[in-house]
């Protein structure tokens, strides 16, 4: 009895390990599709490369405003044709004839640049954090639109399950009703319950295209493209 007990409690053991393995294997597969239509909503939607253009042009700004040290720099020309002449009245003052060219700093424009670079690079902090932001709630509203499409096939299981069973006992009770073995309400309560199965039924199947379009939405493509 002994060994009977031990070989039982073996085999038990046995079993509950499988069972947890598979369930390991079936979570570990269902979190990989999951991340796949976030990675795929990441890639396709366009919010997400809105964020991404407000980035690249943030980049670019800071560029700018590197780059702005020239804005405090400003070359001027004057040209004259001809030679240098002496005034004959003034022989210290001569005119010089030809091109006279001149550099100017601007003290202002250069003392903002530094402001500049920093709010520059600012906004690309933004929009970074903007970025990240959004991807948290992407990926949040995924997982929230996929679990319910997953419920609304669920349920529309049910509902086909349940009208083939008032389907077989509607079949089973119209035999017998033909037969007189049953009355006419027993066997007309079985119709109204099939025909509230169909309607529920009907209803089931639109919530689940609707579950669907919806998470398509966020994916960008067909959910039957993602493997």
């Amino acid at each position: 009895m002994r060994i009977r007990r031990i070989f039982t409690l073996f085999f038990l053991l046995i079993s509950f390990q499988c069972i947890a393995q598979e369930t390991t294997v079936q979570d570990l597969a269902a979190d990989r599709y999951i991340q796949r239509l976030v990675d795929t909503a990441m890639k396709n939607y366009p919010r997400m490369r809105s964020y991404q253009n407000r980035i690249n042009i943030a980049k670019t700004n800071i560029t700018k405003a590197q780059v702005s040290l020239l804005d405090a720099l400003t070359v001027s020309y004057v040209y004259q044709p001809g030679t240098t002449t002496i005034d004959p009245v003034n022989p210290s003052t001569s005119y010089f004839k030809g091109l006279q060219a001149g550099v100017f700093l601007n003290i202002g424009t250069l003392l903002a640049r530094p402001s500049l670079v920093k709010q520059a690079k600012e906004e690309l902090l933004i929009a970074h954090n903007d970025q990240d932001e959004y991807r948290i709630t992407i990926t949040t509203e995924v997982k929230k639109r996929y679990y319910l499409y997953i419920q609304r096939v669920a349920e529309l299981k049910l509902q086909i399950r349940a009208m083939q069973e008032t389907e077989d006992a509607l079949k089973d009770i119209k035999y017998k009703f033909q037969k007189g073995e049953e009355t006419f309400d027993a066997y007309n309560k079985v119709q109204i319950q099939y025909s509230e199965h169909q309607q529920t039924k009907v209803q089931a199947e639109a919530n689940v295209f609707i579950a669907k379009a919806d998470l398509e939405e966020l994916l960008g493509t067909k959910l039957e493209n993602i493997k």
